[in-house]
């Protein structure tokens, strides 16, 4: 059985630590309205074991993570990357301190003017000016300090290259100043990070928190206070649709913090065949997916089409030589989901997003995920040969709830992406970039629906699917 035992009950309102067992079976909703919808009150599971500072981290030559995830054990292996209160997200609020950071924060008011020639200008004589700081020695910093000082590096990379946000998006490699250039270059690798526009990036790592001091750490109520999150650097400075495009995709990973535990617990209880703490992790999951949904169905509507496709276009760096993208398919949480329930992608153009998408996932976070696809008993084949009711009633009520929040999605998010692309793939025209949009979306929303038929165990997706999950043959 699971070695953690024991869960934050309330933690949007009193967090206090109580066993498992002890937890009401009814979830109530929150009084206090997020974004204008009532989240329910999940509570968390205590996660043990010593979480690393940063998201990215280079995996040691010889070492197979996904192998020594196997031998942790779900829980024990989601506590070496997830916290309790904060699931993937960082643990502390970020820190932007510092002549690049501050740099950042003036070339995003300069960029918004769309004037690219005055810009590039501007941008190379402050970098280039000693008074700036830019250039000084700042020693070897921290394994934290070298990530957050990526976050503006790669906002100012993708200024430079851009210009100006108005215009089609910029193609073909390009450089940034000096000192800057080879500050991002050294770095990105010590890091171990793709030095591009990502989603991880956008969601997970430049976010501030009203009321929230830099260096804090961060309770569950912090995380989830969506309606206080704003970016730390903007792309169009005070834009509101930016900010809304910014807090739908971090609302997802903010709500869906309760999702990691409980998923690893279903997983244990799978293990133990321990039924009715299955059937009470998959409601618990049930409830995560819920309010997801809940509160990105008033999120994605705020998104001005226009704004979304100056901002996400533009980051996609077609054409260079590391095609960088800022996609949905890298956030832990529709990672979880898929490798939890067996979503079996079966649309190419699906597969060959997800697989152009994951090369910006830390690998750690990728070998756990193929860890949780590869669990044994499946979700889905324990629960068709346990023939338990109320296990079966649990599990579909997740599959469905998740199938509703991808049917929403491809509804909302065609209306918004209309003439965009953020996942790295150049199209003939923007009503071929929607068509193939709404085809692929169709597609998943169908593998999803799929996984909700429990008269059948799980089979394991095909080899072109597995290979965009990072599996090798």
């Amino acid at each position: 059985m699971p070695r953690a035992i024991t869960a934050l009950a309330d933690p949007l309102t009193a967090p206090v630590v109580v066993p498992v067992a002890e937890l009401s079976p009814d979830l109530r909703p929150v009084s206090e309205p997020v974004c204008g919808a009532h989240p329910i009150e999940v509570p968390l599971m205590v996660l043990s074991g010593e979480r690393r500072e940063t998201l990215f981290a280079r995996t040691l030559p010889g070492h197979d993570e996904a192998s020594r995830f196997r031998a942790m054990g779900p829980l024990r292996a989601l506590g070496t990357l997830a916290s309790t209160r904060t699931g993937f997200l960082l643990e502390h609020a970020p820190v932007f301190r510092g002549p690049v950071a501050d740099l950042c924060r003036a070339a995003s008011a300069r960029y918004a003017q769309g004037n690219a020639a005055g810009f590039r200008a501007w941008f190379a004589g402050r970098a280039a000016n000693p008074e700036g700081g830019l250039a000084r020695p700042v020693g070897q910093p921290s394994a934290s300090a070298a990530e957050q000082l990526m976050v503006p590096l790669i906002y100012l990379n993708h200024m430079w290259r851009q210009g100006d946000p108005n215009t089609d998006a910029a193609t073909g490699p390009s450089r940034m100043p000096e000192p800057l250039g080879s500050l991002l270059a050294s770095a990105a690798d010590a890091v171990g990070m793709i030095p591009r526009f990502n989603q991880i990036v956008m969601t997970m790592l430049a976010f501030e928190l009203d009321g929230v001091r830099g260096g804090t750490e961060l309770s569950h109520q912090d995380v989830a206070a969506v309606d206080r999150m704003r970016p730390a650097f903007w792309l169009n400075e005070g834009d509101r649709s930016e900010l809304e495009l910014y807090r739908a995709f971090y609302a997802v990973e903010a709500f869906g913090v309760p999702l990691y535990g409980w998923g690893c617990h279903a997983l244990e209880c799978a293990a133990a065949d321990d039924r009715a703490g299955g059937a009470q992790a998959l409601r618990m999951v049930q409830a995560v997916i819920r309010n997801v949904y809940m509160i990105t169905k008033r999120l994605i509507p705020r998104i001005d089409a226009d704004e979304f496709r100056r901002i996400q276009v533009t980051c996609g760096w077609v054409g260079d030589e590391v095609t960088g993208v800022a996609s949905g398919y890298q956030l832990p949480f529709m990672l979880m989901l898929d490798a939890l329930f067996h979503v079996n992608y079966t649309h190419p153009g699906v597969i060959a997003a997800r697989a152009n998408n994951l090369r910006f996932v830390p690998g750690d976070w990728k070998a756990f995920f193929r860890m949780i696809y590869g669990a044994q008993p499946a979700l889905r084949t324990w629960v068709h040969e346990s023939g338990d009711g109320p296990l079966a009633e649990a599990y579909r009520s997740c599959t469905g709830t998740f199938t509703l929040f991808r049917t929403m999605h491809r509804h909302l998010g065609g209306q918004v992406l209309k003439g965009g692309t953020t996942t790295g793939r150049v199209f003939d025209s923007a009503a071929a970039n929607y068509e193939q949009f709404m085809s692929e979306m169709a597609a998943l929303t169908d593998d999803t629906a799929a996984t909700s038929d429990v008269s059948h165990p799980a089979a394991p997706d095909s080899p072109p699917a597995a290979a965009s999950r990072g599996v090798r043959s």
